[in-house]
Order: structure tokens, then sequence, then C-alpha cells
């Protein structure tokens, strides 16, 4: 049994045309014959199906105006549907507000519910309602960026008015929401967001700001409270260090049974008391400081990307002693497959969170090849994934104990755009995660110094690729 708790199955045929009736419906599998692949489908829900996913968390997501710009958008848009892209267009103009966007966005998805008698999927609004024996996928939701919310069409204006958005998911009659991520990968009214933009430039994808607004507290504390309807979870993905560090203490000093959601994450495989800085400077055309990282190493030939987009170890604990679920993307970025670029920070943070230099640089024992054949690529990518699950096993087995195990999940991020580990390129290749990881995860364990018993390997691996997010959902939404 497979659980995705973060995918993107509507995103790239939403954005073709912006009338639904020209739409291609969601279960379309979109592939192009281009050495991009990024453009391809990855978790239709087509895809999604073949890969065994019994259960998958959707979020609706308004597309930003900064993304309407750019051109891979654009080009993704256009391949979709064959159709010039005023669509886009329109969004650039603020012809659509966001909520409109994100309520389309969702009526999208939903019209791909029945499409045929092999071709439908059960919307839960409650983890109890999952039936691990249904012929169907079953889907929940979620909201990706707190931008969604916004009161004045693409912009902030009153923050009653952004709130009662957020009130109207707390409706009993309302699509239940998992959970949210209140800021995404350009400028947020809520919080600074932690750089993550490598492939387009705009100033609007650099982080400005000083962790939470006082829109932000606002919105996580109605968010979180049970007294105004049901409890929607709050995602520390995309983040800055800063604003997740802010958001640990209020959780701690208010809502202390909230457990924290991390959706879509990879780690940085260091404290953020000792970050493997090389270098730093000024940039006063971005308006950031770039930071240059020595490359962090893993277990045998694996690394980390050491951006503060990723968990560093305090946040590994501060998630897991809160009950909470860490979902591992399958982005090959995010788990460290390539070498890091320069990472922006907001200046106003740049002090807060300590970007000093380090001296000794941790280094491989083992030279690193580079992998010529495509299935040790495959496999070198698959040990990425494998590195994550045992370092948060590794950080957290001293705080939480064996429960660390229950608290991994796969939030793969696939039609988010990512370039996804050659092991697992779309949602259909799921079905091979099992055997992969049972193969790598105790080979990997030894050299960890993780105790992983043979006789445990498969329901350990079963777990994390679907049994922990089941039972996160049933005992918390």
């Amino acid at each position: 049994m497979y659980v995705d708790i973060h995918c993107h199955p509507q995103f790239k045929t939403f954005i073709g045309s912006e009338h639904q009736a020209e739409r291609k419906n969601c279960w379309t599998n979109l592939n192009y014959d281009l050495d991009f692949k990024i453009l391809d489908s990855q978790s239709s829900l087509s895809q999604l199906v073949n890969g065994q996913v019994k259960l998958a968390v959707v979020p609706l997501y308004a597309l930003e105006n900064v993304f309407a710009k750019a051109k891979l958008i654009q080009l993704a848009a256009g391949l979709s549907y064959n159709a010039k892209k005023r669509f886009l267009q329109k969004i650039e103009r603020e012809a659509y507000g966001y909520f409109e966007l994100m309520q389309a966005d969702m009526n999208h998805l939903l019209s791909s519910a029945n499409i045929s008698p092999d071709k439908q999927f059960t919307l839960l609004s409650s983890g109890s309602q999952f039936d691990p024996t249904s012929k169907h996928l079953q889907i929940m939701l979620c909201a990706e960026g707190g931008h969604n919310f916004y009161d004045n069409g693409q912009r902030f204006g009153q923050t009653q008015k952004v709130i009662d958005r957020l009130l109207y998911f707390k409706l009993p009659q309302s699509p239940r929401l998992v959970y949210i991520t209140i800021t995404h990968l350009s400028h947020s009214e809520f919080c600074t967001h932690a750089f993550g933009m490598k492939m387009l430039k705009s100033n609007a994808f650099n982080p400005q700001g000083r962790g939470l607004s006082n829109l932000g507290k606002r919105f996580i504390r109605e968010a979180l409270s049970t007294t105004n309807g049901k409890r929607i979870l709050i995602d520390a993905k995309h983040m800055s260090l800063l604003a997740r560090q802010q958001f640990y203490a209020l959780r701690a000093a208010e809502f202390p049974d909230a457990p924290i959601m991390a959706s879509h994450m990879g780690l940085t495989g260091c404290s953020w008391q000792r970050k493997p800085v090389c270098k730093y400077k000024y940039d006063k055309k971005e308006a950031c400081y770039e930071v240059t990282y020595h490359r962090q190493p893993g277990v045998l030939d694996t690394y980390f990307n050491s951006w503060s987009i990723n968990l560093y170890d305090e946040d590994i604990t501060e998630i897991l002693s809160s009950n909470g679920l860490i979902g591992l993307s399958l982005d090959q970025r995010i788990l460290g497959c390539g070498t890091p670029a320069e990472e922006l920070v907001s200046p106003d943070e740049f002090k807060d969170t300590d970007f000093t230099p380090i001296v000794e640089p941790r280094l491989h024992q083992l030279r690193v090849e580079d992998y010529d054949d495509p299935e040790e690529v495959k496999a070198w990518h698959l040990r990425h994934l494998c590195n994550h699950i045992l370092h948060i096993v590794k950080v957290g087995q001293p705080k939480v104990g064996n429960r660390v195990w229950k608290q991994i999940a796969i939030g793969s991020d696939f039609d988010g755009l990512i370039d996804p580990i050659n092991y697992t390129t779309h949602a259909g290749a799921f079905k091979f995660l099992f055997g992969g990881l049972v193969e790598w995860l105790p080979r990997m364990a030894i050299h960890a110094g993780v105790d992983l018993p043979p006789t445990e390997v498969q329901q350990v691996v079963k777990q994390v690729i679907g049994e922990n997010a089941v039972e996160f959902l049933r005992k918390n939404i």
C-alpha cells in the first residue's frame, strides 16, 4: 500500500486553459518527446492508480503571478493544450484572484472524480474514512501557499477577510483540508519563505522580511484552533528557518497537542548551529545574502542539500517530539543528488540564523565516482532517499525511541515541476519502491550505525511507504 502526502495530479491539466470545458481531465498523461522531462505528467490520477497508490493528499494551489510570467510555465501550459496562453496572461494581469484560482483548481480536480467505472476516486473528509480495501483511489485535500487566501484579488487587504476565507474550510459542510503550507516560493504576507527557486530568475523569488508576520501568527492560531471548527495542521515546508523557529515556539506555547506536518521535505544533514557554509556575500542586485555551501556528505556515496528550505537536525527533533510526520520529497535537488547552487537569504534574517563559515567541513571518506550506467544512477538516487530515512532515525531515536520509524512518510511533490529521482520518475513507478528500499535500507543502515534487524526490514518499509501516513491521518484528521 502506497500513500503520497503531497502530489499535484491536477496542476498541468489545469493551467492548459482558463475554461474548464477545454481542460483535459486529471487522468490524462501528458507526455512529450522532449529531453526536459519535468514537463511530462508525474502524478496524473492514472499514474497514481498504476503505481498502487491508495491515498493521495493533494494541494489546492493558485499559480502565483511570478510563475505565470515564466517561460517554463508557459511552455507547460502550451504543451498541455494547444491554445494561446490567454489564461496565464490573465493571471499575470491579475484578472483572476488567488482565492478564485484555488477554487477553480479544486473544481477541476473534483470534475475527474467519476469519469468512467475504471476512472473514479473518492474524496475523504477524515482519515477514519480511508478504506485500504477500496478498489478506487482515495484523496484528501490540503492547500499550498497562504496567498491562496488573499482577500483582494492577488493582494492582501484586510486580515479578517483572509481569516474568513480560512474559516470557510473549517465549516462542517466545506471540503476538509489536512494541512496548509502558509508560504511557497515567492514573497508572502504570512512569513519569510526559504529560497527554493533555481530554474527561474526574479526578485519575487528572493526571501525578504523577518520570520512570521502578525498575519501569519493570526492565521496559524485560527488554523490550529479547535474552537472555530476542525483543526487544520500547519506545514513547515517553505518557511524560512527563522519563521520555522517562531512557529515551533508559538505551537509549543499555545497548541502543544497539535502535531507539526512537514509534507515534502529534504534534510540538511546538519545542525542549524553548524551549517556547512563555505562563504557568503551580500548581493546588491538580489537584495539578499548569497550563501555558498560545502557539499554535506551522507551515508556511503550520498549527500544532503544544505539549503535552509530543508530540515536541520533540530527541526527533525521538534517535529518528531510533536508527534508530527515528515514526508520525504522525491526531488533530486532536495535529496542532495546534485551539487547545490548558492542560496539566497533574507538580509533581515541573516544574522539571526548564523551563517558563519566553518573551518573544517566534513568530507566523504569514500571517493565518489560519476556513474555512467543508468541502473547505477537509479540505485545512487535511491540511496539518497535511504540516507534521509536513516538520518531521521539516527537523529530522532535518542529523543522519541523507536517511534521514529512511524513518523516518516513519502511526500513526492510529483507535478510540482520537480526533477524526480531516476528510480521513481513518476507515480506509476511507486510500485517498485518497496523492493528497492528493502534491498538498500538494511545495507546502508549498517554504515549509518542504525540498528535494523533483517526480520523488521519489510515492516519498516511498509510503514514508510504508506502505513505511517494512514495512521497519522486517522489519528489527527
